[in-house]
């Protein structure tokens, strides 16, 4: 179970500035963006996501990292593949706050871990307050989103080519 940081943990502008998710946003706007998120701690093989949940938080990992763990199979061969390490600076939950769908994943701390929680309440209440905050941090958040369907769409290329190689292989040894 998480815990809530004592009191959330300094954040220097310099970790804000970097993080893609607050790219094209002024010295004065990243002074806001501690207001809107809570810190959670985890201990280590503590779980933050269940698939199948649904919460609609987005999560930044301040400290630590986590494991994406992903339900496959069926009936009694149903296991959990990992299927990403996370660390410090990369965000996950971001789908949900979006489409408002079931989590897609688990998500388990690998290690001691401090993540920054943003609500789907508290971007809401962002965008009654201040459109322009709000409308750089989806366009940031459809970016990530953006970025990471091109990963998978690649390595779901590769996998297929691979797939199809060695089928070939076999339907065609060398002798």
């Amino acid at each position: 179970m998480s815990t809530p940081a004592d009191s959330p943990p300094p954040l220097d502008l310099a970790f804000l500035a970097k993080h893609g998710l607050f790219a094209g946003l002024s010295e004065a706007d990243l002074r806001t963006i501690p207001l809107l998120f809570r810190a959670e701690q985890y201990a280590r093989g503590e779980t933050i996501i269940k698939e199948g949940d649904n919460d609609g938080n987005l999560f930044v990992i301040y400290k630590g990292g986590v494991d994406v763990l992903k339900q496959v199979g069926v009936g009694a061969r149903k296991t959990q593949e990992k299927i990403a390490t996370l660390g410090d600076g990369d965000t996950f939950g971001e789908m949900e706050l979006i489409d408002q769908q079931p989590r897609s994943a688990s998500v388990l701390a690998n290690t001691k871990t401090t993540v920054l929680v943003l609500t789907a309440l508290d971007l809401n209440k962002l965008n009654q307050r201040d459109t322009r905050i709000y409308a750089i941090l989806l366009t940031n958040l459809a970016r990530e989103l953006s970025l990471r369907l091109r990963a998978t769409d690649q390595f779901l290329a590769v996998s297929l080519f691979s797939i199809r190689e060695q089928a070939r292989f076999r339907l065609f040894p060398k002798d």
